[in-house]
């Protein structure tokens, strides 16, 4: 009889946790072990031991806490990353300030403390799409949700993708809606001639942009063809690609 949650067939997804409490470990590998489909190889209190145990047993993931003793999640994340071939990264963190740090930094998902069941599933079809190299479809059409019910629109209908509070929304003129993907997900399958990442936190629609205004230090915010007048923050390193898709005169 096949694991609950496996798919017939499916590769096992070979990973380790790292997080510095244990019962923290043990609660995620109980999860884990619902689903199916995953071995747990190790487990390590901090990012040195993790280091340790990716050099043994050769990983596809680790699960990472944020905060740890030595260097944090987000270093250790990082250092994964370089690796080769690299290690995929799903944060498990019980604070949310460190979301849009972490996706910046390419992690496949972050999860917040205590973690869901259906929530787990949907970073380990993530992780599996990650790792399986597939292309996803680019998307014309997105289903949004608000208030328990899904409505479908036009991407064309969106303004921005914004991140708020660890959830992404997606921001209409009349409306705005949580969206299942992160902005990492969307940035790849959105069509980049007509949606720009402008901040780690923010994709907005290029034909969206009404006004660019200053915010002090030389910093810039986007003001979006909205009728609240809608503001998202520029960040400093995307300016210049910006000028390039929307020359400024003058």
């Amino acid at each position: 009889m096949s694991a609950p949650g496996r798919s017939k067939g499916a590769a096992v997804l070979r990973v380790v946790l790292v997080d510095d409490e244990p019962l923290a470990r043990d609660e995620l590998g109980f999860l884990l072990g619902q689903l199916g489909g995953v071995q747990v190889v190790g487990e390590a209190a901090d990012a040195a031991e993790a280091i340790a145990l990716c050099d043994r047993h050769r990983p596809e993931a680790a699960f990472v806490d944020l905060r740890m003793p030595g260097p944090d999640g987000m270093a250790l994340a990082e250092a994964l990353s370089r690796r080769s071939p690299p290690v995929a990264v799903v944060v498990v963190s019980a604070h949310e300030e460190g979301a849009s740090r972490a996706f910046d930094a390419g992690v496949v998902d972050y999860l917040l403390k205590p973690v869901r069941l259906e929530r787990l599933r949907r970073a380990l079809e993530r992780l599996r799409g990650r790792l399986g190299g597939a292309t996803p479809a680019p998307l014309d059409r997105i289903a949004l949700k608000r208030r328990g019910s899904w409505v479908v629109r036009s991407v064309d209908e969106v303004l921005c993708f914004e991140v708020r509070d660890e959830l992404v929304w997606a921001v209409t003129r009349e409306d705005r809606f949580t969206v299942d993907f992160t902005l990492g997900e969307l940035e790849r399958r959105l069509p980049p001639d007509r949606f720009f990442r402008t901040h780690r936190s923010a994709l907005v629609r290029l034909e969206a942009i009404a006004a660019l205004e200053p915010s002090g230090s030389g910093t810039f915010e986007v003001v979006l063809d909205h009728p609240e007048g809608l503001r998202v923050p520029l960040a400093r390193e995307r300016a210049k690609a910006l000028r390039a898709r929307i020359p400024f005169v003058g």
